[in-house]
């Protein structure tokens, strides 16, 4: 199947699922949820998950060291255009892939980017697994049944985790011949450990402001859940969401969540109103970031003169 046929495939898929899940819920009660958002609930996670990813940003230009010379603004840049390719039908994968090439266009030194990518990825996702683990240590008062499922649940992440990272290892590693670079980053890495060690207790910040903005929405929408339950539910989900069947994850997401949440009484139709809103906060803080950092800079330059 070609490329062009397996991302509209994708589409379908999202919008299939998301169909669906909506179709077996109770009637009326995604319609109540979504009419309890109110206009600051979502600017408020907007401006949450806008500056996290620029937080986001620095700690993947933190890891390349001082080597790479590639400003903060290029890094938004970068980052932000990896968003957009994020919510693309090209998915996580396709993201982090244009995520480094805007960050090589702009500074060369490919081969550490690639690795550094990679590493970056590994790192959030294993911050995915420590957010998960400090909810069920935060769950310990809860029934030790729904304990023993969630704990499986993990397991079954954690090694979805192993099989992720291998994968974008080896797309890497095998797609592109510009490997230069990637035995000196390789170095830094062993010579320096607390980089990474500085850069996982970045992204558990980050990526646990993520999960307190989805809380945020779905206490506004009627979510009862404890942020506990968040904690243990949305990583999860967005682990499950890296499978590439759907275009960002979309559905996969929103499916994963509602399962996973409602062992804690988070009613199905809530939860997937929470998840639908926290992917037009995502999607439209894809595209700000984009215009800001990318298309807007670039239009008060004047035209470059040919020579006569």
């Amino acid at each position: 199947m070609s490329p062009r046929w397996r991302r509209a495939l994708r589409a379908v898929l999202s919008i299939a699922i998301v169909w669906g899940v909506i179709s077996i819920l109770p009637s009326g009660s995604l319609q109540s949820a979504l009419a309890h958002a109110s206009p600051a609930t979502l600017a408020v996670a907007f401006v949450v998950h806008f500056l996290a990813h620029m937080v986001a940003a620095l700690k993947w230009r933190m890891l390349m060291g001082p080597g790479v010379e590639l400003s903060a603004a290029k890094a938004f840049k970068a980052q932000f255009s990896g968003l957009m390719g994020n919510i693309s039908p090209l998915g996580v994968i396709g993201g982090d892939i244009i995520r480094a090439s805007v960050a090589i266009s702009e500074s060369g030194r490919a081969g550490t980017i690639m690795l550094t990518s990679i590493v970056d990825r590994v790192v959030d996702t294993a911050a995915l697994l420590i957010l998960t683990l400090i909810g069920l240590l935060l769950m310990q008062g809860g029934s030790d049944a729904i304990a023993t499922l969630l704990r499986g649940r993990l397991a079954l992440v954690a090694t979805g985790l192993v099989l992720v990272a291998a994968a974008l290892a080896w797309m890497w590693l095998s797609t592109n011949a510009r490997l230069a670079g990637i035995r000196e980053a390789t170095r830094m890495f062993v010579e320096q450990p607390w980089l990474i060690a500085r850069a996982l207790l970045l992204s558990v910040l980050v990526q646990g402001t993520f999960v307190w903005a989805s809380a945020y929405i779905g206490r506004a929408v009627g979510v009862e859940c404890s942020f506990s339950a968040w904690l243990v539910a949305w990583p999860a989900s967005k682990l499950i969401a890296y499978v590439p069947i759907s275009i960002a994850g979309i559905g996969v997401r929103e499916s994963a969540l509602i399962a996973l949440l409602r062992p804690f009484g988070g009613a199905p139709g809530p939860v997937m109103a929470a998840g639908l809103l926290w992917q037009l906060v995502f999607v439209s803080g894809a595209v700000v970031g984009w215009l800001g950092w990318s298309v807007l800079p670039g239009l008060g330059r004047p035209p470059a003169l040919g020579r006569s």
